[in-house]
């Protein structure tokens, strides 16, 4: 059993829950002998645990068995006297893959298509059109004898210096088309920021599963500090939250996060529900469930901790892998573990389309399948009802980040959807800023993170050939419901007539009654039913108005054809830094509220418990550029 520990211990989450769920004895029902005496239900499973503190904190809870659920089980002695035997474990195949093993795969996918990639076009005989340096042949696609994760980290490597230095070294790096480049997590073996060789040779020799580097091939920091170095700076350290409503386009955003830092995005959504494995397994995405270490999430309440309960929140996070960005939905549903952060992304999109998109959403429990018309004609009362009601939890998420961020002194920077939908280079450069400096600043931002953020979008390197538009349906990890793009993709459900007029008046309604609540004002409208639409000059500004969303004020969706400003929303000073902590107070749904969580329970009462979904709309062909590829891009 001891000789087996080390090899256990390089082992994932999923292939341990594999050999646990093959020691796991068979119960007393099914044992065959009765003169047997029954045996704990798993005591050879329980023996390989307890023999190490990282496997009795990080492996064994992900197996007790809940009280209500566990077994009790009556053995009769020689003396006549009768034990009860308990089950607190159980042992089973975990039904999620580890984050690490997808991002394995994920990179060994990308390998692959990188010389299929470079098969076609040498066949083809086709010149570079995306700013990639051309490759003579397909043995040149990666470094053999290395992992995935050390070539991740090589070839980021590489990409900052080349760019920084500027010099013609006697090896031309490659660089590769955005979705063929390999991700990494933040915490890798050799950490984010670029090491000094001396430091990358001794990790590379302590290391069985590393290949030592060659030396040209390795950071030259003198030649490096000589420079300008600021791209080969880490974010700032912790965990930025990237906040938005349901279908508001933040997979959109983190699959040019990672496009453009190489770096995984995370989740609090737990990881074994449909839409979050799709995600994981389908779409690229494999740091669903992923909310940092407990040393990223929180550090305050580590200091207060005893250093037992340290080392055991060191052991329980032991599998997971540090992360710099992490997607939640709170306050409109709580995600499955708290997570503290200095600073949010709040990603705003207007309501009548990610409504729209969440009642398809909840419908088909798909991120890309449409309703068929005949859905919203059947279910129309179902829709409006949901409609009115859902605008009100639109308005009261919104206001709460911006009051929380406000209250708490917490960097926010808000990007809207249809911002990064007409203008993505601009907004990414926006949002790299506030990564790196706290501020929004795009003019400050290191020719790096322009090149980088260029190269994403799948632009040429030719500064004539800028373009302040793109369409961005081809840059998600999955193609959206509507694939025209540009200002024909923002409010296309008021184009498609998705909303009756007393609905969308109902909407401007809420928003203004709240502003009202907000600025004491009841008053003022306590005796009038309904907010008058065609009033222009009111004495406040709702949030529709605030971000360009107000149809009978500001016209849109065509405003957006020459967009408004963005809002800024500074914090209050103070000396400390603010921090936020999520999915610990309540949601801003109420329990019983039947558009939430609830809508699962009425699609499949509807549907026959899925076996006879509701008509869909068939997707077309998308217009990729390279069909063997494209499952790296989808």
């Amino acid at each position: 059993m001891d000789s087996s520990i080390p090899c256990l211990s390089n082992l994932r989450r999923h292939t341990i829950s594999i050999i646990l769920a093959y020691l796991q004895q068979q119960t007393p029902s099914e044992q065959t002998t009765a003169n047997t005496p029954i045996q704990p239900h798993n005591r050879d499973a329980l023996s390989l645990l307890i023999t190490t503190k990282r496997f009795a904190y990080a492996i064994l809870p992900l197996f007790r068995v809940p009280r209500h659920v566990c077994q009790h089980y009556q053995q009769k002695l020689e003396d006549g006297s009768c034990i009860i035997i308990v089950e607190k474990y159980r042992f089973v195949v975990l039904p999620i893959q580890d984050p690490v093993t997808l991002l394995d795969r994920l990179n060994t996918k990308r390998l692959r298509q990188r010389i299929l990639w470079v098969a076609k076009n040498t066949a083809n005989n086709k010149p570079d059109t995306e700013g990639v340096t051309q490759i003579a042949s397909s043995n040149a696609c990666y470094h053999y004898g290395r992992s995935t994760d050390e070539l991740a980290f090589e070839e980021w490597s590489m990409m900052q210096i080349h760019h920084d230095v500027k010099q013609n070294n006697e090896i031309e790096w490659k660089t590769w088309p955005a979705h063929l480049e390999l991700l990494r997590f933040l915490d890798d073996q050799y950490g984010n920021m670029i090491e000094s060789s001396s430091n990358l040779k001794q990790r590379t020799n302590q290391s069985k599963r590393t290949v030592q580097l060659p030396s040209c091939l390795l950071p030259n920091m003198s030649k490096v500090n000589a420079t300008n170095t600021s791209s080969s700076n880490a974010f700032r350290p912790g965990i930025v939250l990237l906040a938005s409503y349901p279908r508001s386009g933040n997979t959109l955003l983190r699959t040019l996060l990672e496009r453009t830092t190489s770096i995984v995005t995370g989740s609090d959504t737990r990881p074994d529900r449909t839409l979050s494995k799709s995600l994981a397994m389908q779409y690229d995405l494999v740091g669903e469930g992923l909310v940092g270490k407990a040393t990223d999430a929180g550090m305050n309440k580590q200091k207060k901790q005893s250093s037992s309960a340290r080392l055991k929140s060191h052991f329980q996070t032991a599998y997971d892998p540090s992360l710099s960005i992490v997607k939640t939905h709170f306050p409109e549903r709580k995600g499955w573990k708290p997570v503290n952060s200095s600073r949010v992304l709040l990603l705003i999109r207007n309501p009548y389309d990610s409504i729209d998109s969440y009642w398809n959403l909840c419908c088909t429990n798909t991120h890309t399948t449409s309703l068929d018309e005949s859905v919203y004609k059947k279910y129309a009362n179902k829709f409006e009802s949901l409609a009115r009601h859902e605008i009100q939890i639109w308005v009261d998420f919104h206001y709460y980040w911006l009051d929380l961020c406000e209250k708490e002194g917490v960097p926010l920077l808000v990007v809207r959807y249809e911002d990064l939908v007409l203008d993505p280079e601009s907004e990414m450069q926006r949002v790299i800023a506030f990564l790196m400096e706290d501020g929004d600043d795009k003019n400050l931002l290191d020719s790096f993170w322009k090149w980088r953020i260029r190269h994403a979008l799948g632009k040429s390197d030719n500064p004539e050939s800028q373009s302040t538009t793109s369409n961005t349906s081809n840059l998600g990890s999955y193609q959206p419901r509507s694939s025209s793009g540009g200002i024909l993709s923002i409010g296309k459900t008021l184009r498609k007539n998705r909303y009756s007029e007393s609905t969308l008046t109902h909407m401007h309604d809420v928003a203004a009654t709240v502003e009202a609540n907000r600025n004491k004002n009841t008053s003022k409208f306590a005796n009038i039913p309904s907010i008058n639409k065609s009033k222009k000059n009111q004495s406040y500004e709702t949030i529709l108005q605030k971000f360009g969303y107000d149809i009978y004020n500001q016209n849109f969706p065509e405003n957006f054809k020459h967009p408004p400003p963005v809002p800024t929303f500074a914090g209050k000073q103070s000396k400390s830094p603010g921090r936020v902590t999520i999915n610990k107070s309540p949601e801003i749904r109420s329990i019983d509220d039947e558009f939430g969580r609830k809508m699962t329970h009425w699609r499949r009462g509807e549907t026959d418990n899925d076996t006879n979904p509701f008509p869909t709309v068939a997707r077309r062909r998308s217009g990729f550029r390279n069909r063997e590829i494209k499952s790296a891009i989808l």
